[in-house]
């Protein structure tokens, strides 16, 4: 029987580790709601438990004086600090207070209100001994898990500012002068720390040093908005940092004959061993026929998005957050009637039976250790090694698989010579994103300087 917490009559109780362990959001039909409590013994002293079971103190007071029209201020719920559980070991490396330190920073708050001083020094004064590392973490728990480049952010958190990567050359990385400010109180680090410390990841990866000053600034604003900073510093720009060049810039497109070569090599494959590439090589084939993105588009795609009628897909959970419809000919038709036929291979009730091209398995088995394990994700991810064996075939300089998306817009661009046309049917958001896909080629220069030529005069 799960135990519950018993209130007085008053609807309170004293706060401490015991009643912090009952404390539960409120379900509320699929959902949950947040639950304050209230302490007996100190007025305006709370507990409260997120949606999400995240636990924290909270103070509440009303400011002394009234305003302009001579009302009373608001009450204020200011934020002491999360619980922290010593039987929960993920808690080891976060930041949290016990019961009795968020109750003496409640009675040192109300004793400032008694003296008409801000009670918020209190919290600030706390927040001082706060490193980087620390408010990176909390930001990473609180704010980064809702974004989409969650995973990223989780990585480059671990292994740039926790600095617990195993890897010889980052370990010798931490060594480095300025790597040290990540356990420096945030509240004194300045501008010079963050450029030497961006400064000192450059030797290692410069394009990795870029983004961790952009975790760096979200961080500090996230510091801002919760008051553990007055004022942000991490302001750079982009002269202060590695200038980029995409690898759109640093890379050519496949040529048309190069994509010959690619589609030989990938039926091949398909000769060889029909179970193991058949799904592969055609979702490739398929990311090159489309245009769309090969991760969040092509691989994932479910039969009912598709209109046969009309040669349309439709989506509604796009990068841009805007849905998107992206038309297709009689080759991508002709895929569709491949996997139809491979479809009828799967059961009807497997949950891989909706997608175009699913997994190969439902399960895996890891023969070291004997076991058996779902596969979570039912579609085609991540056909890298197939991709990187079609080249190896074709004997094709590598490139990423991005850079079909990047080929077709290229030679689309070069046959129509209508980039918004291009931007429409690829499902760009706008034009300045289409331009850096679009590689105008030597050939393409050629037809456009005759077409200049035949328009002049014979006169100079």
């Amino acid at each position: 029987m799960k135990k519950e917490i018993k209130l007085d009559d008053d609807g309170r109780v004293r706060i401490d580790n015991q009643i912090m362990a009952l404390l539960k959001p409120i379900p509320k039909g699929n959902y949950y709601k947040e639950k304050i409590i209230k302490d007996k013994n100190l007025m305006g002293f709370r507990a409260r438990v997120s949606p999400g079971g995240q636990r924290s103190f909270i103070f509440r007071y009303r400011p002394k004086g009234k305003d302009e029209k001579g009302n009373y201020f608001e009450k204020i719920n200011k934020t002491l600090g999360r619980w922290y559980d010593k039987n929960d070991p993920k808690e080891k490396d976060l930041v949290g207070i016990t019961p009795a330190v968020a109750r003496k920073m409640a009675e040192e708050m109300k004793a400032k209100i008694l003296r008409n001083e801000d009670p918020n020094v209190i919290v600030a004064r706390r927040s001082k001994g706060k490193s980087l590392c620390d408010v990176a973490e909390i930001w990473i728990e609180n704010r980064a898990k809702s974004l989409k480049s969650y995973e990223n952010y989780l990585s480059l958190f671990n292994v740039y500012i926790k600095q617990k990567s195993k890897n010889p050359g980052h370990k010798s990385l931490y060594k480095m002068p300025f790597m040290d400010i990540v356990n420096k109180p945030m509240i004194d680090l300045t501008k010079d720390d963050y450029l030497q410390f961006h400064r000192a990841i450059m030797k290692w990866s410069k394009y990795q040093s870029n983004r961790v000053i952009e975790v760096i600034q979200s961080v500090e604003e996230y510091a801002e908005e919760t008051a553990i900073l007055k004022k942000r510093v991490a302001y750079f720009k982009k002269k202060e940092l590695f200038k980029e060049k995409g690898r759109l810039d640093r890379e050519a497109p496949y040529t048309e004959s190069e994509l010959k070569r690619y589609r030989k090599a990938s039926l091949k494959l398909i000769r060889q061993d029909r179970e193991k590439y058949l799904v592969p090589c055609f979702s490739l084939r398929a990311a090159r026929l489309l245009g769309a993105r090969s991760k969040n588009q092509v691989f994932s795609l479910m039969w009912d998005q598709i209109n046969f009628d009309s040669n349309k897909i439709y989506y509604q959970d796009t990068k841009n957050d805007e849905p998107m419809t992206l038309f297709f000919d009689y080759r991508f038709r002709a895929i569709l009637r491949i996997m139809a036929k491979h479809r009828r291979t799967i059961n009807h009730r497997d949950k891989r039976f909706k997608y175009v091209f699913p997994t190969r398995f439902k399960v895996l088995k890891n023969r070291k250790k004997n076991k058996i394990t779902k596969i979570k994700t039912l579609h085609i991810r991540d056909p890298r090694k197939t991709h990187a064996t079609i080249i190896k075939l074709a004997k094709l300089p590598f490139k990423c698989i991005h850079f079909l998306r990047h080929t077709w817009a290229t030679i689309g661009y070069g046959i129509t010579g209508d980039s918004k046309a291009i931007q429409e049917l690829g499902g760009w958001r706008d034009h300045k994103s289409i331009e850096k896909y679009i590689k105008v080629s030597d050939e393409i220069k050629r037809q456009r300087i005759n077409q200049i030529a035949k328009r002049r005069s014979h006169v100079a």
